[in-house]
């Protein structure tokens, strides 16, 4: 009867654990389904994501490195959602924006250059071949050389005021400060000037700070702005006219301001933002065909060499006549 009893409980579990097991392996069936599914969804999400994600990085270098020397007016135009890749993109047009400006500017400069170097180098050649043409007395042949003498010096200023700019913006030059009493490299370049100052009638107005102290700047270079400033300033001004030179503190620093103003026929306004390139003549009442067309992109120069800054503007109170001002700040406290 035991056995019979054991061999009736077996069979009542086996009917009831049977439906049971079923059960449990559709639903690992089920499970396992769903991960499967799950896990595939979630590798194509994330690989559409990841796409659309570095799409934008594509474009920009599909983009950017068709970007040559000759292509630089081309701009990057990715289409990006996110804020962080409009961003990049951004930076990046402004980027070649400032190199096409730069490239823009070399290509003008040579141009300028080539140009300017023909005329002396032109008439040198001329003056000598005509010399060489015949036979000549001692009295022409140092006309002659004295002519050369005058184009080749002519060079060599051009190279020197060349040479200074473009080590100037490539830092290649450095500004040897020591203090400097700027208001006596006025007076000597006034002095320097006088002959010719007598010789068209000016007259010279020099006006300097009471409590003028030496400021740190390079002198030799302070110098040779200086003289650049007044030299226009001499050559412009017609007959008769006034020429007023200033110092004065740079704004409570210990820097200081150098202005020079003349009573010529001044700049147009739409010149204003070029008399400080390099060979820009602004019409032919200021240029006259003399000059290099680099003095003012020397003063330029050097006023950034010092961490300055130059203006130039017309005289408002004559309505005539130009203005410069020249800012050389202190040295930055270390």
């Amino acid at each position: 009867m035991g056995a019979g009893l054991l061999v009736a409980a077996a069979a009542a579990y086996g009917v009831a654990v049977g439906p049971a097991a079923g059960m449990h392996r559709e639903l690992m069936v089920l499970l396992t389904g769903v991960v499967i599914v799950g896990t595939g969804a979630t590798l194509v999400g994330a690989w559409w994501l990841a796409g659309s994600a570095v799409r934008p990085v594509y474009e920009i270098t599909e983009q950017a490195t068709r970007i040559a020397p000759g292509t630089l007016d081309q701009r990057i135009a990715a289409h990006a959602e996110t804020d962080e890749y409009r961003g990049l993109v951004a930076v990046l047009n402004r980027m070649l924006e400032r190199l096409d400006q730069a490239f823009r500017n070399e290509r003008r400069l040579t141009a300028d250059m080539s140009h300017e170097l023909r005329s002396p180098l032109t008439a040198l050649r001329g003056e000598i071949e005509v010399a060489l043409r015949a036979e000549r007395n001692a009295r022409d042949y140092q006309r002659v050389l004295h002519s050369a003498l005058e184009e080749i010096d002519r060079l060599t200023e051009m190279s020197e005021d060349l040479l200074l700019i473009t080590r100037a913006d490539a830092h290649l030059l450095q500004a040897h400060r020591v203090p400097t009493d700027v208001d006596a490299i006025v007076e000597g370049v006034v002095e320097a000037l006088q002959p010719r100052i007598d010789e068209r009638e000016l007259a010279v107005d020099c006006r300097f700070a009471s409590d003028a102290t030496p400021v740190v700047v390079d002198p030799e270079l302070v110098t040779r702005l200086v003289q650049q400033l007044l030299d226009n300033a001499v050559k412009f001004t017609p007959p008769g006219g006034r020429v007023r030179v200033a110092t004065a503190p740079l704004n409570g620093d210990r820097g200081i301001q150098i202005v020079v103003e003349d009573t010529g026929p001044g700049l147009g306004p739409e010149l204003l933002p070029h008399v400080f390139e390099p060979f820009f003549r602004a019409d032919q009442a200021r240029s006259r065909g003399t000059g290099t067309g680099l003095g003012l992109a020397m003063v330029a120069a050097i006023a950034r060499l010092h961490g300055g800054s130059a203006h130039a503007a017309n005289v408002a109170d004559r309505g005539t006549g130009a203005r410069f001002e020249i800012d050389l700040p202190a040295v930055p406290r270390s």
